[in-house]
């Protein structure tokens, strides 16, 4: 796997994956914190409809995070770089954010929600 796909494959799984995963985990009370059951009872007042745009938009939030921040990685690649095996991920990129997209980008690869989310 190049150094590429590997800085990909973590932000699918372990930054986006990981945070629409919390949001399903607060909807169905999986997890027992006082301030996520809190969020679960509020939720649940919500139809099955509803929900499902609420997870539309927290799926597009973090996608759009995630966007600008490899935007933002992109752009300041002469004062900040990101190496992974000694690789500029961002030089190694004609469009590092344009990596996520696409039927062969990242989330379609790497992410269990594929580039829909949830």
């Amino acid at each position: 796997m190049s150094s590429l796909d590997k800085f990909g494959k973590l932000i699918a799984e372990d930054l986006r994956d990981s945070a629409l995963n919390r949001c399903l985990d607060i909807e169905t009370g999986t997890i027992k914190s006082e301030d996520c059951l809190e969020l679960t009872k509020g939720l649940s007042q919500f139809t099955e409809s509803q929900l499902q745009i609420i997870n539309r938009l927290v799926t597009k939030c973090i996608d759009t995070g995630i966007h600008d921040f490899l935007f933002a990685v992109e752009e300041a690649q002469c004062e900040l770089a990101i190496l992974v095996n000694g690789d500029n991920i961002a030089k190694k990129s004609d469009c590092l954010q344009g990596e996520l997209f696409t039927e062969d980008g990242w989330y379609e690869r790497f992410s269990e929600h594929k580039e829909t989310g949830i």
